[in-house]
C-alpha cells in the first residue's frame, strides 16, 4: 500500500512539474523564487535557484541570473563551512542499502570540523586521549554536480563529500558523492557510503 501512495504522489508531482515547467513565464517565475530566496537569506537555495533560471534559457533574464548564482556562491559556501563546524561522534555508518550502528566500544571514531580543516580521530572515552587519523583542508570542488552545484568537499584522495547538518535532530551526514578529475566529476547515484554523526559540542 506504501509503494502505491508513493507511486502515485510521484506521478502527481511529476505531471504537474511538467504542466508548469513548459509554460510562458515559467523562467520568470523561478527567477522570482530565487530572489525570494535571497532576500530570506536562504543562500544554498538562491544559488541553485538563480543556476537553474540560467540553465533553462540563456536569455537576458538567464544570463542576469548566472551573475547573481556566482555572486552568492561564496556567501553559501561559506554559510556552509559555518554550519557544520563542531565535535562530532560517529554514530551509524552505511548507504541506502542499509544503516548499523556503531558498536559500544571504548574507542569512538570523533570528527571534528573547524572552518578550514577535518580531522578525524579514534577518541579512546576512557582516557579522553584523541589519535589523529586523518586531515584534510575545507576545499569545495570546483566541479559542478548534476544540478549545476559546487557545494561539495574534495578531500586529498580526490573523493567528493557533502555535508548536512539537520538542526532537529543535532545530527550531521556526510554523503560521498562522487570523484574529482581535471577533466569533471564523477557522480554517484546509488550505494553512496554515508556517515551519521552526533553534535558532542
Amino acid at each position: 500500500m506504501k509503494s502505491l501512495i508513493t507511486i502515485i504522489f510521484a506521478f502527481t508531482f511529476l505531471q504537474n512539474f511538467a504542466q508548469g515547467y513548459g509554460q510562458d513565464g515559467y523562467q520568470e517565475k523561478r527567477y522570482r523564487e530565487a530572489v525570494e530566496d535571497l532576500k530570506n537569506n536562504e543562500l544554498e537555495r538562491a544559488v541553485m535557484g538563480f543556476y537553474f533560471v540560467n540553465s533553462y534559457r540563456t536569455n537576458e533574464l538567464g544570463v542576469i541570473a548566472l551573475k547573481k548564482s556566482d555572486s552568492i556562491l561564496p556567501f553559501a559556501q561559506h554559510n556552509i563551512r559555518k554550519k557544520i563546524i563542531g565535535k562530532w561522534i560517529l554514530s551509524e555508518s552505511g548507504s541506502n542499502w542499509g544503516f548499523k550502528k556503531e558498536n559500544d566500544s571504548i574507542v569512538k571514531k570523533l570528527l571534528v570540523i573547524e572552518y578550514d580543516k577535518f580531522s578525524f580521530y579514534d577518541l579512546n572515552l576512557k582516557t579522553n586521549e584523541m589519535t589523529l587519523t586523518k586531515s584534510e583542508k575545507s576545499l569545495f570542488t570546483k566541479n559542478r554536480d548534476m544540478r549545476g552545484l559546487l557545494f561539495d568537499f574534495v578531500f586529498s584522495d580526490k573523493t567528493l563529500w557533502s555535508f548536512h547538518y539537520n538542526e532537529k535532530t543535532k545530527t550531521l551526514k556526510q554523503i560521498m558523492t562522487g570523484e574529482d578529475s581535471e577533466n569533471g566529476r564523477s557522480e554517484m547515484v546509488c550505494g553512496n557510503p554515508e556517515f551519521i554523526y552526533t553534535k558532542i559540542e
